[in-house]
Parts: C-alpha cells; sequence; structure tokens
C-alpha cells in the first residue's frame, strides 16, 4: 500500500506537543509502505514546524528518501491550469496550492490513500468516478 501524506500528518508526527501525534505515530509506526508527498507540503511543513522537530524531519525525509520509502513528487510545470480549476473548484473550503497538489498527484499516480489530520477537506474532494480519499489514520 502506497499512500499520500499531507502537512498535518507530518506535523503531528514530528512535534510531541501536536493533538495529533499519537493518532500520526501509531500509524507511522505500523506503516511500512512508500510515502508520496509534495514540496508545496514541505514548505507547510517548514511554516509549522519548530526549528528542532524541522531538523528532525528533514533528517528523517533524508534517510526514508534514500531507502525508497519517501518518494518527493510536485505537478509539473504545465499543470498551473489544472491545479487552478481545482482550487477554484473548491473555493468554498478554499482548498490551497498544497492541497490541489496533493490531489493532482492522487489522480495522476492512481492513489487513493492519504495520511493526513485536514479530514475536513479531503473528505470533500474527489478524484476520477466521484470516489473518496481513504483515510489511513482514521482505518482502524
Amino acid at each position: 500500500m502506497n499512500i499520500l501524506a499531507d502537512s498535518g500528518y507530518f506535523v503531528g508526527l514530528f512535534d510531541p506537543k501536536d493533538n495529533h501525534h499519537q493518532r500520526c505515530k501509531a500509524f507511522f509506526s505500523a506503516y511500512t509502505g512508500q510515502t508520496t508527498t509534495t514540496w508545496a507540503v514541505f514548505v507547510e511543513v517548514s511554516a509549522l514546524l519548530a526549528h528542532t522537530w524541522l531538523k528532525a524531519f528533514f533528517n528523517w525525509a533524508a534517510k526514508s528518501q534514500a531507502l525508497g520509502h519517501l518518494r518527493i513528487e510536485s505537478p509539473p510545470a504545465d499543470a498551473v491550469n489544472a491545479l487552478w480549476q481545482m482550487m477554484d473548484k473548491y473555493e468554498d473550503l478554499p482548498m490551497d496550492f498544497c492541497d490541489a497538489s496533493l490531489v493532482y498527484l492522487a489522480v495522476h499516480l492512481k492513489i487513493h490513500r492519504i495520511a493526513t489530520t485536514d479530514v475536513r477537506d479531503f473528505s470533500v474532494y474527489r478524484l476520477p468516478g466521484n470516489k473518496r480519499f481513504v483515510h489511513v489514520l482514521d482505518a482502524g
């Protein structure tokens, strides 16, 4: 099983004071598949984590990437219009660029499982065929 990972998951995993820390840690300790995320997620995590935890996140990311457990992708430059169309479609949430980049990857990499603490938004976003994301942190 491969998953996408949103910023909230990484913040929850690396910040012991985060409300979602135990849930993210429990999932992470049992998960053995590949995690895919975007550079936009890295930007958001960099803004949200304190320096100490950010250093731990970057160290983990470097090791995980080297082992093939972490894949960092970004939508191609010619996806600007597709990203905007998604953000426009979900303007009432609103959908930010980070979420749009993850949904774009979900569609193009055919990954529908996501580690996110943003269940509200990722429960609204739809994949082709009106398919919903599977929230792995809530799967029991």
